[in-house]
């Protein structure tokens, strides 16, 4: 559900004393996967069990305590508890038990003053510096707990939620090591102390100084471990666990989903979260509450040729939906509809080719080498990873993956490292897309003697030599590719296809900066509505090479909060409803 169906259904339950904390919780809601046919059936502002401050929220299918960050969500299926949930209307004293363990909502706490932290301890940095407790030991108990209770289903989906989660934030702060290894060194194969290794960690809800050193030294282990199921997929184990539950009237999966989500907002959380975290932290519970068995990827051999990897009749509905839906956000994007319909070409193209060779007929060769041209900001790196997850799922790539370098990663400074820099990118993005990106300063006007034309030659050869494997797109201004590829006798012979980006008209950027608007759950006023028609409308008759596109949209609509942030702060009664709101005030001026 997104944030502003939330606020609907908030208003449509009439007025509610949250007190004014209450907005940075808010903000948190679509972090819940709850699907816009959700019913809000009541919530109420309180402290959980006398601790953090936060919303309970009742829908018709969860309990949920939705505290500002870093805190953890905490979220319940109503069929999981003990006595169905609590009774509405929620309030204060409001109780609720699930698998013997009681909870109760409680008077909400005075919000802690601002202070400087102390020792590092089952701790890390709030957004503003106050230090904020984070149960490590309870949650990683439960995840454990929950992992053990159906270890053959669930183990690879532990670690592959730990490498998603890994895949997002990496694991440089100490509060992920230590949680990580709290989590998982009991799974860890061979070297690993086992569950029963595990006792001296658990023994209070917080870790002292002495477990804390030997969880640090025991994470470089873990970090391997996750790191090595990066390319698995994941949800398999939770989504037999539920059709076990709905067949058998039991009701361990939403145990184990709970856990699951738990552990991963308290991961990604700690130390603190940075701009896209929230929108991650609501795709993988929506992952987790709605798993789907995935079946294994076909792997084609190095020299199989387009087409050799057809899946079987059980592998096609899987390539199936990831077609689908790679082809439903491309479909997505704002405008750019003669792009949109070049992509869907080249992919019936190649369905009908796969067709032709799973008859015997002869099939010549597609050329999927590209060139993108347009100014900045125009979607092509975007529309770059929606084909590599197209070619993916047609089988024409193993993996689809997009690495996106430009001339820096290239070109070296000395004679003969260039090609050693090419083949290092080159063989990151085996299996999947290489995007070059301004490749025409690659062959500066007059370069002479210049590295570029080395990183060329190498290029060409690679191009070659794994022409199965590599699909290269090479992007930059209309003007300065055409030079590129006349630089080079063997480039544009090479790169057989064009995709022409223009630039957004004043309607499309429009809905692009109403997207950030809706996506941050923010709203504008009609004056505020008009003024951005006239700026924009200004802005795209003076453009220039160096207009933005996308970008000059989305900086607009920073600058916007920042304007915004800068009327209110002297306010000391701030409500939703004014910190939601752009006003025309906040637009700038000038366009400039």
């Amino acid at each position: 559900m997104t944030l502003a169906n939330w606020r609907r259904k908030i208003s449509e339950l009439g007025p509610r004393d949250l007190g004014a904390s209450a907005a940075k919780a808010l903000s948190r809601l679509e972090e819940l996967a709850v699907d816009d046919s959700a019913s809000l059936l009541d919530l109420v502002w309180g402290s959980l069990g006398g601790g953090n401050n936060g919303l309970l929220v009742l829908t018709d299918e969860i309990l949920a305590f939705v505290p500002p960050r870093p805190s953890p969500l905490r979220v319940w299926s109503l069929r999981g508890l003990d006595s169905g949930g609590p009774k509405v209307p929620l309030a204060v004293g409001s109780t609720w038990s699930s698998r013997g363990e009681a909870w109760k909502i409680c008077a909400p706490q005075p919000e802690p003053k601002p202070q400087a932290a102390g020792p590092a301890s089952d701790m890390v940095d709030g957004a503003k510096g106050a230090p904020e407790v984070m149960p490590l030991v309870p949650c990683a108990r439960r995840f454990m707990e929950a992992v053990i209770a159906d270890l053959d289903l669930l183990l690879p989906d532990a670690w592959g939620l730990a490498a998603a989660c890994y895949d997002r934030v990496g694991m440089a702060r100490d509060e992920q090591r230590v949680f990580a290894s709290l989590s998982l060194l009991a799974f860890l194969p061979k070297e690993g102390p086992g569950p029963d290794g595990m006792k001296e960690f658990f023994r209070d809800d917080t870790i002292g100084a002495q477990e804390r050193k030997k969880l640090l030294q025991w994470a470089p282990e873990i970090e391997k471990a996750v790191a090595g199921k990066r390319a698995a997929s994941w949800g398999s184990g939770l989504a037999a666990l539920k059709v076990r539950d709905e067949a058998q009237g039991t009701g361990r999966f939403h145990r184990a989903a709970e856990a699951f989500v738990q552990w991963a907002n308290l991961y990604v959380t700690a130390g603190g979260l940075d701009w896209g975290d929230p929108y991650f932290l609501k795709s993988i519970s929506h992952q987790i509450l709605n798993p789907e068995p995935r079946s294994p990827i076909a792997t084609p051999t190095p020299n199989a040729g387009p087409g050799a990897t057809a899946q079987s009749a059980e592998e096609k509905p899987d390539a199936a939906e990831r077609l689908a839906a790679a082809i439903a956000k491309l479909d997505a994007l704002t405008g750019m509809a003669p792009i949109k319909e070049q992509v869907k070409s080249l992919s019936n193209l190649m369905r009908v080719y796969q067709k032709r060779e799973e008859l015997g007929m002869k099939v010549p060769r597609i050329a999927l080498h590209s060139v993108f041209t347009g100014r900045p900001g125009t979607g092509k790196t975007t529309v770059a990873r929606l084909m590599g997850e197209i070619f993916a799922a047609q089988g024409f790539l193993a993996k689809g993956h997009l690495v996106e370098t430009d001339r820096a990663g290239l070109v070296a400074g000395f004679v003969g490292q260039t090609a050693s820099k090419v083949d290092e990118v080159v063989a990151r993005a085996l299996d999947g897309l290489l995007f070059i990106d301004e490749a025409y300063t690659l062959a500066p006007e007059g370069g002479g003697n210049d590295f570029g034309a080395e990183a060329v030659d190498t290029l060409l050869k690679r191009m070659e030599d794994y022409r199965d494997r590599l699909v290269v797109i090479v992007a930059g201004y209309p003007a300065e590719m055409e030079r590129f590829l006349e630089s080079n006798p063997g480039l544009a012979s090479r790169f057989g296809r064009r995709f022409v980006f223009d630039d957004f008209s004043p309607s499309e950027l429009e809905s692009i900066f109403l997207k950030f608007v809706e996506d941050t759950g923010m709203k504008l006023t009609d004056g505020a509505l008009g003024k951005l028609r006239v700026f924009l409308k200004a802005a795209y008759d003076g453009r220039d090479d160096s207009f933005g596109n996308g970008r000059f949209a989305r900086n607009l609509f920073e600058k916007a909060l920042e304007r915004q942030a800068d009327r209110l702060a002297p306010n000391a009664n701030l409500t939703a409803e004014m910190l939601s709101s752009i006003e025309e005030t906040d637009l700038p001026d000038n366009w400039k």
